[in-house]
């Protein structure tokens, strides 16, 4: 009888802790709501090279390390999605237990800190972790909002590993090589989000190893992202009206595009989940994996 009882107490506790569990409420989330639940969100602040954070309770996550160079498709990529094994590692040693709630915190200076954010954000959705969430406008709006920071970071490790488990991968998320040539031929949007000097090809990355863009791609650029030195993103009307006069259609299917998937991740966000078409992909590896491969280059040309 005590073991019945005892069995049945556990799972009580169980049910309840699942029942009272904190879902974030979109992609996106603001000072305010953050500050409201800090004790039942897993902060976790983008740094680069570091383990110091600003945000008091938040812990330090090294954004150099979310990405890696690694062999794809036959050649040796770099700034690629980690195995499950190298992801969970780095999630678990951010502290972060399985279901947790994640608020992805960058340093909020403009585009590409918040396409940083993306990225992280992606990865936890590609690994089977839905429970996450972006502070738009990164540590610049939790400052502007008078909120506890620390103008010199301290440091910010977790007191211990949390138990967070990476899951099956989400294909549905991920675009290869083969996908973007099909792209090509069936009408799928390619998506370019570098800005318009690459996309023409007036110069590139020294990681990319020809000038211009995929054939047939669009530019959907960085500076339609966020406002200036911002990293907070805009409402979804703006998006449309942005694309729309891009001659890009924000419902249709499309794969996103950069140098190697960093900037590519700000516009998978913004149409996936901002704009809710959930029939678009990101090209990991992007620009130095398809040059890479010797795959065809078009430069001096608007395809939009």
């Amino acid at each position: 009888m005590k073991m019945m009882w005892k069995s049945i107490g556990l799972a009580a506790v169980f049910a309840a802790g699942n029942a009272y569990a904190l879902n974030v409420p979109g992609p996106l989330v603001d000072p305010a709501w953050v500050n409201a639940h800090k004790g039942e969100v897993k902060i976790l602040e983008l740094t680069k090279k570091s383990d110091k954070a600003n945000i008091p309770g938040a812990v330090a996550f090294d954004s150099k390390k979310m990405r890696v160079k690694r062999m794809e498709e036959g050649v040796k990529g770099k700034g690629l999605v980690p195995s499950a094994e190298q992801f969970e590692k780095l999630v678990q040693a951010a502290g972060v237990n399985k279901g947790d709630a994640v608020v992805i915190v960058d340093a909020g200076k403009g585009a590409s800190d918040a396409s940083n954010a993306a990225r992280l954000y992606w990865q936890f959705k590609y690994f089977g972790h839905d429970n996450v969430t972006i502070l738009n406008g990164g540590e610049m709006v939790w400052a502007k909002a008078k909120l506890p920071y620390n103008k010199k970071a301290v440091k910010a490790v977790a007191a211990k590993p949390g138990n967070w488990k990476a899951g099956k991968p989400r294909t549905d998320l991920i675009a290869k090589s083969a996908d973007v040539e099909a792209a090509m031929k069936n009408g799928t949007q390619i998506l370019d989000n570098r800005d318009m000097g690459q996309y023409l090809g007036t110069w590139h990355k020294n990681y990319v190893f020809a000038p211009g863009h995929i054939p047939g791609a669009k530019i959907f650029p960085l500076t339609v992202f966020t406002p200036g030195k911002s990293s907070k993103f805009f409402d979804a009307d703006t998006y449309k009206k942005a694309a729309q006069a891009l001659n890009i259609d924000p419902a249709k299917p499309a794969i996103t595009y950069c140098n190697s998937g960093h900037l590519a991740a700000g516009s998978w966000f913004i149409l996936h989940e901002i704009l809710g078409n959930k029939d678009v992909k990101l090209y990991d590896g992007s620009m130095n994996i398809w040059t890479l491969k010797k795959k065809p280059t078009v430069a001096f040309k608007l395809e939009n």
